[in-house]
This record gives structure tokens, C-alpha cells and sequence, in this order.
């Protein structure tokens, strides 16, 4: 008899181990085991599917002594453990009722439903731990033997006459509690291993997202302008997925396709506008189903099309689509996966949408310091201009041809870097003027190194040279000033030097803490420097009584012009809607 009640129990188990794999194949199920914040209904219906359960188990449970030897625990202390104490309690009263009127009357009947309920309470009072990991086969092993044992004691307790509950318990007990608690391991394993395989699942989609979008990086950095990088990143997601068809799409027109041979319908008219109309509600859409006079037949009769929003600063900028074969199982990896992968490809398009942002921005900032400096050279040229007229006016007339030259070169030259010795040929000019000022008492050095060939910032050097000769002047009167340049391994330092009385402390103090102290050109100087070299790259002083040098630091490895030309190709391709060329 012993042999017989193992056999029974081990074909329970399999008939609940088979029970557990379809409810995980049910949609509602695996989502209301998956997630904790469920709503009543939900909760209900939990309850009473592992309710269910209790039932099928006393069903097919072996008569024996006027008792039911039966797996009807496994149901109820599962549903305690993995839905929570509301399910728990929910099974637990519909097994233990059900128990109670199956055999009213009978034997065990009252103290097999109180069993019952008092399985599904200790499940509940152990859900917590198990939810966090806390319990594992073995205390799942113990936990099911300890609520067997609780269930024998019960008997012994309730069930007349007491010499029947005995030899009643010395034959089911030991049955009873060692296979259901084998069982119990085997039916929430099954759990367990669905549980696994959808996170399998979810960890490759996303892994492939991730590889696709790290590949499709490069081509994404302009956004959707550029037609040739649009088609390269088609062609990666083509050949990384199984997809029979790939689109990307802007809001009016498709931008790039890789596709099967015999799909070259999806280009037309009819096949997008359906796509892009799907997008205003801002939600992935599947096109699965169409009658033979539809255009999308000849497509959806072997194929779905799944399309997903590409979204940047909140506005619905394009979609992609992606056209798959049919399969008899569902199609809602492949609607997770083209969300998740527009919703990567989207959030890498609004970064390269404030990137170019920020390109722009620096943009306004260098030419609004750029207009801070001619003004102010301008008013000083004048000056002296005005100066020489009253004594020489044929010299005042070339200092005017100096000054239309500076000019002319300032304004038909509209980069924001320019080469070194270019900055040195403008500088010229400005040079000329201030020699007619001060005459013999002006001497200016030039020290470059003769193959040192670098960009700066258009305009750097005629302020920091401005300043020497306005302010640096000895007790004399006399300004000697030096423009040097040399090169270093990492880098280049730049310096114009003079022998004047030296800076105010004040002055040093709030152009360091960036505060303004009155003045114009040091000041523009060391925010433009700044803002294209980084913070720590801003001028350096050394300054005493006997004169002082104001330098700067370019690294060797910044190419600034190259970037400027880079920006400035990408700012003319979106305004004028054309491809930008690699």
C-alpha cells in the first residue's frame, strides 16, 4: 500500500508540474506572478485559479482509511508563497471548503479543511522571504514537511476515534510529507524555470538592442539628415535580426529600406501612409491582418509589419518599421523589441539633436566675444588715426589704408581659427597703427618658432598685444613688447610680453574668479580660450614691477579649426536639407 500511495502522489505531482506549465503559457498569469501591485480582480482571479488546484488535487487524491492522501498542499501553500497573503488565503478557503463538503461528514473532513487554511496561512506568512530570495530548495523542502507534519497533528487532534487518527497518520505521514515536499520544489521550480527563460528572453532582446545601437552610433550623430548613414544603419539592424525588411522614415517619406527580394512594395505610397498615421497615438503598431483588396494583402499574407516611434524632445520625428515572418507563436517579442530599439535609436537622435544644439550655441558665443573686440580696436584705431591727421595727413590716409585693410581681412574672413602666422599678418596692421602713435618709443619683438605651424582663435593675439602696448609702458615711457611661440612635446605656449609696472592685484583677482573688472580684451580673451581648451586653459600672468607676460597653453592634440569645419558643413546641411558628406 506504501508503494501504491508514492505512485499516486508522483502522478499528482506530474499532473500539477503539467498544470503549472500551462498557466505560465497564459499571458495574464505569468504578468500577475511577475509584478507584486496587482488589482483586486487580479488578485481574485489568482486566488482562485490555485484554488482550482486544491480542488484537481483532492480529485485525484487515493482514498485510504476513510482519508484522501492527496497533493492538495502543494496548491495551497504555492499560492501564498508566489501570490501573496490575499492569494494565499483566497486558495486556501476555496481548497479547504471544497475539502470540507467533498467528504462532509467523513472522517478527516474537518480537520483536512482546517489543514488546508492553515497551509495557505503559513504560506503567507512566509511569502516575503521567499519573494526576496531568501528561501531556497531546502527551505522550501523543510517549509513544505513542516506544514505536512502540522497537517498529521491536526488529524490526531480533531479526528474520533483517536486509535483510527493514529493508525491512520503512521500510514499517510510519511507518504504525504516527503513526496509533498519533493513536489513542492518540482511544481515551483517549473515556476521558477518560465520565470528564467522570460528573463533569458528579455537579457538577449535587449542585448541585441544594445549591440545594434552601439554599432548604429556613428550614423546616428546627425540625425536623420544624412541619407547615407540612414541606410547604414538600416543594413545593421537588417543583418543583425532575422527581419525580412527594414524602414526608417521621417514623417513624410522613407528615408532608408533594406529589404528581401519581392518586397520592393513597401516603398510605395499606399504601404507608408497607413505607417505613418499609426504614429500620432506615440505607440508601437503591428500590422498583421488585411483583406485581399487592401494593399498591405500582398505583404501581411506571409508577413507582419511592426513599426515604432522615433521620438526626439517629445516630437514624433519618424519611425522604424520593421517587416518580419509569420510565426505560429506570438508576436509580441518582436512589438517589445522594435519599442525598445526606437526607443534607443530615438533617445541617441536627441542627443545628437543638443549636441548640435550646443555646437550652435557655442557658435553665437564666439562671434557675440569676436564682435566684443573690434569695437573696441576700432575706437583705439580711430583714436590714433585722429592723433597723426593733426600732424601728418598723408600718414593719417595710409594708416586708413591699414585700417580698411584690417578690416577687409576681418570681414570677408569668417573663421573661428585661424593658422598662427595668419593671427601675426593681422596683427600687422593693428601693428602699423600704434607704431604712428608712439613712434620711437614703441618696440615690438617677434619670436616664432619658424616650423611651428598652429591654429588659434581668430582674434587672440590683438587684445593680450593691445593691452602690452596701452599699459606697459616703463617710467620712461618707452614699450618694449615681445610676442613669442614655442612648442613643447603636448603642447604650445603662446605669450606676448612687455616692460611696463605690472598688473593690479585687484585686476588678476576678478578676471581669475571671473568676475569683470571694467575691461574688454583680457577678459573676452580668457572666456574664448576657455570655453574652446577647457576650464585650466585660460590665460596665465606673471606679473611684477619690472613687467609682465600673459600666455596661454594650446594642446598639441586639439584641432579646433578641424572642428569648427566640421560644424560648419553640419550647420549648412540642416539648414539647406542636404546630405552632409563624410
Amino acid at each position: 500500500m506504501p508503494d501504491t500511495m508514492f505512485f499516486s502522489l508522483l502522478l499528482n505531482i506530474g499532473l500539477l508540474v503539467l498544470i503549472a506549465t500551462l498557466l505560465t503559457k497564459i499571458p495574464i498569469v505569468r504578468s500577475m506572478l511577475l509584478y507584486d501591485k496587482n488589482s483586486a480582480g487580479c488578485t481574485v482571479s489568482l486566488g482562485a485559479i490555485f484554488g482550482l488546484v486544491s480542488i484537481i488535487s483532492t480529485y485525484t487524491g487515493v482514498h485510504e482509511q476513510g482519508a484522501i492522501v492527496n497533493t492538495r498542499v502543494i496548491g495551497v501553500l504555492a499560492a501564498g508563497l508566489l501570490g501573496g497573503p490575499w492569494v494565499g488565503m483566497g486558495a486556501a478557503l476555496i481548497g479547504g471548503l471544497h475539502r470540507y463538503f467533498f467528504d462532509i461528514g467523513g472522517f478527516t473532513a474537518v480537520s483536512c479543511a482546517l489543514s488546508t487554511l492553515m497551509e495557505g496561512l503559513a504560506g503567507c506568512i512566509f511569502s516575503r522571504r521567499f519573494k526576496m530570495g531568501k528561501i531556497d530548495s531546502t527551505g522550501i523542502f523543510l517549509l513544505t514537511a513542516m506544514v505536512e507534519t502540522g497537517q498529521m497533528a491536526i488529524i490526531l487532534l480533531i479526528s474520533r476515534p483517536f486509535p483510527a487518527a493514529i493508525q491512520l497518520v503512521k500510514v499517510i505521514a510519511f507518504p504525504m510529507i516527503i513526496m509533498n515536499a519533493l513536489g513542492m520544489i518540482i511544481f515551483l521550480g517549473t515556476f521558477n524555470m518560465v520565470f528564467m527563460e522570460e528573463d533569458s528572453q528579455f537579457a538577449e532582446k535587449m542585448r541585441l538592442a544594445l549591440g545594434i545601437v552601439e554599432q548604429s552610433l556613428p550614423h546616428l550623430r546627425k540625425g536623420l539628415y544624412s541619407t547615407k548613414d540612414m541606410e547604414a544603419a538600416a543594413e545593421i539592424i537588417y543583418q543583425s535580426t532575422s527581419c525580412a525588411a527594414i524602414l526608417i522614415t521621417d514623417t513624410r517619406k522613407i528615408l532608408a529600406m533594406k529589404s528581401d527580394a519581392g518586397l520592393c512594395a513597401l516603398k510605395g505610397d499606399s504601404i507608408l501612409a497607413p505607417i505613418l498615421a499609426s504614429l500620432h497615438d506615440r505607440n508601437s503598431t503591428i500590422f498583421d491582418y488585411a483583406e485581399k483588396d487592401d494593399p498591405f494583402y500582398p505583404i501581411l499574407k506571409n508577413h507582419m509589419i511592426v513599426a515604432a516611434p522615433l521620438i526626439e524632445m517629445d516630437h514624433i520625428i519618424g519611425s522604424l518599421t520593421m517587416v518580419v515572418k509569420k510565426h505560429w507563436h506570438s508576436s509580441r517579442s518582436d512589438l517589445s523589441f522594435a519599442s525598445e530599439l526606437a526607443r534607443l535609436f530615438s533617445t541617441q537622435l536627441e542627443l545628437s539633436y543638443l549636441e548640435y544644439q550646443k555646437k550652435l550655441r557655442r557658435k553665437a558665443e564666439f562671434k557675440a566675444l569676436q564682435s566684443q573686440v573690434n569695437p573696441h580696436f576700432l575706437y583705439n584705431a580711430l583714436n590714433t588715426i585722429s592723433y597723426v591727421s593733426r600732424e601728418n595727413p598723408d600718414r593719417a590716409r595710409e594708416l586708413l589704408r591699414s585700417l580698411s585693410t584690417y578690416y577687409r581681412q576681418t570681414l570677408e574672413n569668417d573663421q573661428y581659427m585661424l593658422n598662427l602666422h595668419t593671427e601675426l599678418y593681422h596683427i600687422s596692421s593693428y601693428l602699423d597703427l600704434e607704431k604712428a602713435r608712439f613712434e620711437e618709443s614703441l618696440c615690438v619683438e617677434i619670436n616664432i618658432e619658424e616650423d611651428l605651424n598652429c591654429m588659434v582663435p581668430a582674434f587672440i593675439l590683438q587684445p593680450l598685444v593691445e593691452n602690452a602696448i596701452r599699459y606697459g609702458a616703463d617710467q620712461m615711457g618707452n614699450r618694449l613688447v615681445s610676442i613669442q611661440a614655442h612648442a613643447d612635446v603636448d603642447r604650445i605656449e603662446i605669450a606676448v610680453s612687455d616692460n611696463g609696472t605690472g598688473f593690479p592685484q585687484e585686476i588678476l583677482t576678478r578676471l581669475y574668479a571671473g568676475q569683470s573688472y571694467g575691461g574688454v580684451g583680457l577678459e573676452n580673451v580668457h572666456k574664448r580660450l576657455k570655453s574652446i581648451y577647457g576650464q585650466e586653459n585660460g590665460l596665465h600672468i606673471q606679473s611684477s614691477e619690472s613687467g609682465s607676460k600673459v600666455y596661454f597653453l594650446i594642446p598639441a592634440a586639439v584641432s579646433e579649426f578641424r572642428y569648427m569645419e566640421e560644424l560648419a558643413a553640419t550647420i549648412s546641411h540642416k539648414n539647406n536639407g542636404m546630405e552632409v558628406s563624410s
